[in-house]
């Protein structure tokens, strides 16, 4: 059934009894009239201003406003306690206004039952899960492995103390949703269900969302009002970004308009992106005009009154508003100016009982039939119902609670009235909501009030009652409470909500060192804070052993990702001295010696860490690491993959099995895993880079270039060899040069850089500047293979022989199983006349990879000049296998055949050849397409074609090295049957000097 639209006379009432904000309505309404394909629409609206300042009021006209151009709302504020619960308010309201969201309804329905049955599979203990091996491999370095692990604290790597803003997550996590998805797994119907569970936001966002635009579509607008934001933020802010702007879920509808109202400015690190897609509406106090608007609508027309009125409120709304309610017809019937703010809001409450109901009632933070009870006791309950109708009290769903600014006063006049009687009423409450704790876990076993919602509230508002009663003694049984028990066993959500507590028990009671605390803990964004906070915690516990214990080791892990390792040591030995069985202890020292590279020592305690908990994700992750780094895969692979079963959330973790994986060159595994960390994180520049290394290993250039691109726009450096790597081998040579060039500019000694950028050099005929490049990488790395080579093949191109031999069997001391190496050798020995010491290293080099173009080919023309023509054809024809369009493969076949069978039975290869080289020349540089034909013009007897040849040969200025390889192709030519010697050794003279010109300083073995 559709929402029945206003009538005149309530749209008129509606107007009347809202005064101000026009601005702010006006930029509202108007933006109704502007469609959404118009750059001047606005999406987001952000309410913002002092308590009692107005922001619910506005954002209820604005609801209104919403209405009357047919819009179908939503409301929802702090009453909601998740992201599930704020959709399924959402969906609720839809459906009162006859657009229901089934498919989303249906699916929260089932998240509700295997949630429920989650809650009952909690206490049961997971099945063991198989681990998966791998082959060993090559270990990688101490350097790179720990690489994983720089700049990771913001993504909350100190494991136990997730819940200090985000500054860690790991060893609670084992303990909370990772533990449970091993569990859900056996209980649950299907791995749906589990992930329905463990990742509701994911499963119900997109069904959600696709309901939405559904609805959307048969209605003119939607529109979403989130008010008390400044609590309900923390807990919306990165689903609403990503619904609203970053469409990890689906998006919503282009027909939507999303308003926040609350206290502070939206959250930079969430919203900073999106600045300029929100429009901020800041509400002030009422000026003296729309105070006198309000009071006139309310029929206080006297102008006395409205003086007193308008000095005793200072234009604040709520003030004004409450003041007005009563009709105040003198000044006197508005009370004395210096009169307390307690006794304005209850001027004209004359019965003494409701007066001390109204002030009982403050107390808690919020209200129902039962928490009132006891805190105005039974003889009162029954004036629950007056209560709510005070205009002070908002009211919703049975449940209510004061306006801040009102509340705020009445505490405080009760704790400065009457120390004693504040400290009994607030233990009377305690006692009531530990009451109903007990009364909770009479239907639950062992640890399951952890997963109820009930039990964990009133777990909550007994702490805040008794912090109010007894700060200084509740505080430490809090604190201990906290590292003892919360840290074990509640979610990272509800020790935030415990958080906040404190910071409202501090500004309720006026007790700095609750406030200070609560501060504290939500502040601490980086393991420094994290450590300090530790610190303080250590000299506040007192004796309690277990609580000490937890406090060390937790610092000792904060110190340990800070490098203070020796400090970090002492603190989880320490710990291990008070606590010889916590498992947090042991990871910590684990971790330690991790840093320490003491691997067996580290694996030593991370073993006894899993001995103690079996399911610890965080420990299983860093044992993973310690295995990598010992060269032992296979258990690295089973322990990081155990670790990822258990949270499979973790960004770290996955991407350090892909770092395993990459080691053993299972690259297709390890740019899975990458990918999967992206997914977890997608703005993390670490794992980009790593994934373009990934590509750039399976010669997937292109993504490698936009990861290694992305990774520098995220404003890392650590991408920066990959993207000069990847332009490089897209043939885009000087942009790569660009690339190194600025990436050394501040990292000058990075010889992989070097390398790259000689590389680069070389490709583009600058072989001054390759050597340059390669000789410097080689001076910080002398045992750098690849720079080795290159510099080799250099020296070879230029005609420095003797200084390629040299570099070359320098490379294969360094590398003797790197068949790229004696390949090359084997090729220059060729070139200098020495066949046999050729031959062992082309067939050294096929022994170590049979499949390599570049040695067959040569061994092939090593075994065409001794005349073994028989081997020499069975790596042609092993090579053609290979690749059957390779130009250096059709080139020698074309000399095999004029060698054997004549030049002119050879005819249709040396066609063969040409036409191949006209389709893929991009093998060749563009010397290399010219020399070549010289050749095979010549086989085919155009000696006026090969003519032209030479002579744009010439005309290139060409290296020594191409010019050599025409001369030798020509005398080989000359050796074969039907040959024209004569016209050859004519083709070869002017080539000879050209050679001899070209020849720069080679030495006597050239």
């Amino acid at each position: 059934m559709a929402e029945r639209r206003p009538t005149m006379r309530e749209l008129i009432q509606r107007r009347r009894r809202f005064v101000g904000r026009r601005q702010e309505m006006a930029a509202f309404r108007e933006n109704f009239a502007v469609p959404p394909e118009d750059a001047a629409h606005h999406f987001l609206f952000h309410v913002r201003g002092d308590a009692g300042v107005g922001k619910t009021t506005l954002l209820r006209q604005l609801e209104n406003t919403a209405r009357e151009h047919r819009a179908l709302t939503a409301s929802v504020d702090e009453s909601v306690n998740s992201v599930p619960e704020v959709m399924a308010a959402i969906s609720a309201q839809f459906a009162q206004a006859g657009h229901p969201l089934k498919s989303f309804d249906k699916l929260l329905a089932t998240y509700r039952q295997r949630r429920h049955e989650a809650d009952a599979a909690a206490q049961q203990p997971a099945a063991p899960q198989p681990p998966e091996g791998a082959a060993g491999g090559p270990q990688p370095s101490a350097s790179s492995a720990f690489a994983v692990r720089a700049g990771l604290v913001g993504l909350g790597m100190v494991p136990g103390v997730g819940a200090l803003a985000g500054a860690a997550e790991p060893d609670r996590v084992a303990q909370a949703a990772d533990r449970a998805r091993a569990k859900l797994s056996a209980r649950l119907r299907s791995h749906d269900d589990v992930d329905l569970v463990m990742s509701p936001l994911d499963a119900l966002t997109p069904a959600f969302l696709r309901d939405v635009g559904e609805v959307a579509a048969a209605v003119p607008w939607v529109a979403w009002f989130f008010d008390t934001y400044e609590r309900t933020g923390p807990l919306l802010d990165l689903w609403l970004r990503d619904v609203m702007f970053e469409g990890r879920y689906g998006s919503l509808p282009a027909n939507a308009v999303v308003t926040l109202a609350g206290q502070g400015t939206l959250a930079p690190r969430c919203w900073a992106d999106y600045a300029d897609l929100v429009v901020d509406l800041p509400l002030v106090p009422f000026t003296e005009a729309e105070a006198r608007q309000l009071l006139m609508a309310k029929g206080v027309a006297d102008e006395q009154v409205i003086e007193v009125v308008l000095r005793l409120t200072g234009g604040l709304p709520v003030l004004v508003s409450m003041l007005a309610e009563a009709r105040p017809t003198t000044p006197e019937a508005v009370g004395d100016p210096s009169g307390t703010a307690v006794e304005r809001f209850l001027k004209w409450v004359s019965d003494e009982t409701h007066r001390s109901v109204a002030l009982a009632a403050a107390l808690p933070r919020r209200l129902d039939e039962d928490v009132f009870a006891a805190a105005v006791g039974e003889e009162a309950a029954e004036l629950y119902g007056w209560l709510r109708s005070l205009p002070f009290v908002a009211d919703g769903s049975g449940r209510c609670r004061y306006h801040e600014v009102v509340r705020t006063a009445m505490l405080r006049l009760q704790r400065n009235q009457s120390p004693q009687a504040w400290r009994a009423r607030h233990l009377r409450l305690a006692d009531a909501f530990a009451g109903w704790q007990r009364e909770i876990e009479e239907s639950l076993e062992g640890d399951e009030k952890w997963e109820h919602e009930r039990w964990l509230d009133c777990r909550l508002e007994e702490a805040y009652h008794r912090l109010c009663a007894n700060p200084e003694a509740a505080l430490r049984d809090e604190l201990r409470a906290y590292l003892g028990v919360y840290l074990d066993h509640a979610s990272v959500s509800w020790e935030r909500r415990w958080m906040r507590m404190l910071l409202e028990v501090g500004r309720d009671c006026g007790v700095e060192s609750v406030r200070a605390w609560g501060e504290r803990f939500l502040a601490g964004s980086n393991v420094s804070e994290v450590a300090t906070t530790m610190t303080l915690l250590i000299d506040e516990v007192g004796q309690d052993e277990r609580a000490l214990a937890t406090a060390f080791a937790l610092r000792s892990t904060a110190r340990a990702h800070m490098d203070e390792l020796e400090g970090a040591l002492a603190d989880a030995e320490r710990a291990l001295e008070l606590d010889a069985d916590s498992d947090r202890a042991h990871a910590a020292r684990g971790y330690t010696y991790l840093g320490m590279e003491r691997y067996e020592q580290a694996l030593e305690s991370l073993d006894r860490a899993l001995e103690l908990d079996p399911d610890s994700a965080w420990a299983l992750s860093q044992r993973g690491e310690v295995n990598s780094l010992l060269g032992r895969f296979e258990e690295a692979l089973a322990d990081l993959t155990r670790s990822c079963d258990l949270d499979d959330g973790s960004a770290w973790t996955v991407s350090t099995r892909g770092l395993v994986h990459h080691a053993i060159r299972d690259y297709d595994s390890a740019l899975a895993d990458f990918t999967r960390a992206l997914e977890i994180r997608p703005k993390w520049a670490w794992a980009h880079a790593e994934r373009a290394a990934t590509y750039r290993m399976l010669g997937r250039y292109e993504e490698s270039l936009a990861d290694a691109e992305r990774s520098i726009e995220l404003g890392s450096d650590h991408a920066g060899f990959s993207h000069i790597h990847a332009l490089r081998n897209l043939d885009r040579y000087e942009e790569a040069i660009s690339a190194a060039d600025g990436y050394l500019a501040s990292h000058p000694d990075d010889q992989g850089a070097l390398a790259e950028r000689g590389e680069a050099y070389r490709m583009t005929d600058r072989f001054q500047e390759a050597l340059a490049d390669f000789g410097r990488a080689i001076e910080i790395e002398p045992s750098y293979v690849f720079a080795l080579v290159r510099r080799g093949q250099t020296y070879q191109h230029i005609g420095r022989l003797g200084e390629a031999l040299a570099d070359f069997d320098t490379a294969l001391s360094a590398d003797p199983d790197d068949a790229w190496v004696p390949a090359n050798r084997g090729a220059l020995r060729l070139r200098l006349g020495e066949d046999k010491a050729a031959l062992a290293d082309l067939d050294r080099a096929l022994g170590l990879d049979p499949d390599d173009l570049q040695a067959l080919e040569a061994r092939a023309r090593c075994h065409r000049r001794a005349g073994r023509y028989a081997e020499a054809a069975t790596d042609l024809e092993r090579a053609a296998a290979l690749d059957g369009q390779d130009l250096d493969i059709a080139f020698e076949h074309a000399m095999l055949v004029s060698r054997t069978a004549g030049v002119a039975e050879a005819r249709e290869r040396w066609i063969a050849f040409e036409a191949l080289l006209e389709e893929h020349g991009g093998q060749w540089d563009a010397q290399a397409r010219v020399a070549a034909p010289i050749v095979s013009r010549a086989a085919l007897g155009d000696g006026a074609g090969a003519d032209r040849f030479v002579a744009e040969l010439t005309a290139t200025r060409p290296y020594w090295e191409i010019v050599d390889d025409v001369i030798r192709a020509l005398d080989d030519l000359a050796q074969c049957p039907g040959a024209d010697p004569t016209s050859l050794a004519t083709l070869r003279a002017p080539l000879a000097e050209l050679r001899a010109s070209l020849d720069h300083g080679r030495t006597a073995l050239g």
